[in-house]
């Protein structure tokens, strides 16, 4: 066994030998078999693989979501989060022999800094901050979930979704899972994602595009994180470019809007009275050139005299 194996082995749960997974099917594959598999399975143990019954577009998107609002965050953060799609997560023994081996819908990790492997073995890489399922057909608590707590997995969410499902007896929402002296206990609140609630999570999973709420979220999060980090926004390459060209559009709004005040001082000085229209035609006066602009103001005898030649 690994040296994680032997530190993590007096606080595991008892792991039964006989279990089923809700809405998989079993199929052998034996532990030499499994270093070709490139399938997809829920769970594997002692020659046994599991793998989904339901394999729909439903049960992929909310990690479409998911990736969308961590994603996010990050940006809100000022450093990247990396997540892993389907990863593998393998317990081994001695000389590598595989004990148990399953696939997360998701692995994310705040601060990766690895080269990335085909598998994750535990204890050869730090766990994921947050590892994420969604129950759609199937259910965590049937194996995976004393699984993880045995590998010492600090955060998993669970995810159930709104969507109409008939045969599914399971109430929809976003549960948190903290790992508290060996085993889970649900928290309406993240840890690895500071304020970041289970409601939210589910909330932003759902919507067929991203709510005000969830930028208000994204915002909070992300700010929070940064300032632990030293990091923010401008340190995200996308965020800060973006930021740069709206403060020079600003900047630019701004002188025109200074000059168009001056254009109506000008007008009426000379007794010219101003309406809606010169707001109106803004854009296309501070375009001109300012010599003209300020002859055009000093011969006018109207405001429709005025305007017509900038902007016929």
């Amino acid at each position: 066994m690994t040296a994680f194996s032997t530190l993590q082995s007096a606080h595991r749960p008892k792991l039964g030998s006989t279990f089923s997974l809700s809405g998989c099917r079993p199929f052998p594959l034996s532990a030499a078999e499994m270093a070709d598999y490139d399938g997809r399975y829920e769970y594997w143990e002692a020659g046994i693989a599991w793998e989904l019954r339901d394999t729909s577009p439903k049960h992929e998107r909310p990690s479409v979501r998911l990736a969308e609002l961590v994603g996010d965050i990050a940006k809100m953060r000022g450093t990247p989060i990396e997540m892993f799609r389907t990863a593998d997560l393998q317990e081994r023994g001695v000389g590598g022999t595989r004990i148990r081996a399953a696939q997360a819908d998701e692995l994310v990790y705040l601060d990766y800094h690895y080269e990335v492997p085909d598998v994750f073995v535990v204890g050869d890489l730090p766990l994921p901050d947050v590892v994420f399922e969604v129950d759609l057909t199937t259910d965590i608590r049937d194996r995976k979930l004393d699984v993880y707590a045995a590998w010492g997995v600090a955060e998993l969410w669970v995810e159930v979704l709104d969507a109409d499902l008939p045969s599914k007896r399971k109430q929809p929402g976003l549960t948190i899972h903290l790992l508290e002296d060996g085993r889970f206990r649900e928290s309406a609140e993240s840890v690895a994602f500071p304020t970041l609630s289970a409601r939210e999570i589910h909330a932003a999973l759902n919507e067929s595009s991203t709510s005000a709420a969830t930028v208000d979220t994204v915002r909070r999060v992300g700010g929070i994180m940064g300032r632990r980090t030293g990091t923010g926004p401008e340190d995200d390459p996308f965020l800060r470019v973006e930021r740069r060209l709206s403060r020079h559009e600003g900047q630019r709004e701004g002188r025109r809007d200074e000059r168009i005040s001056m254009l109506e001082g000008l007008l009426v000085a000379r007794g010219i009275t101003i309406t809606p229209r010169l707001r109106a035609e803004a854009h296309r006066i501070a375009a001109l050139p300012t010599a003209a602009v300020l002859g055009a103001a000093l011969e006018t005898t109207d405001l429709d005299d005025f305007l017509r030649p900038l902007t016929s």
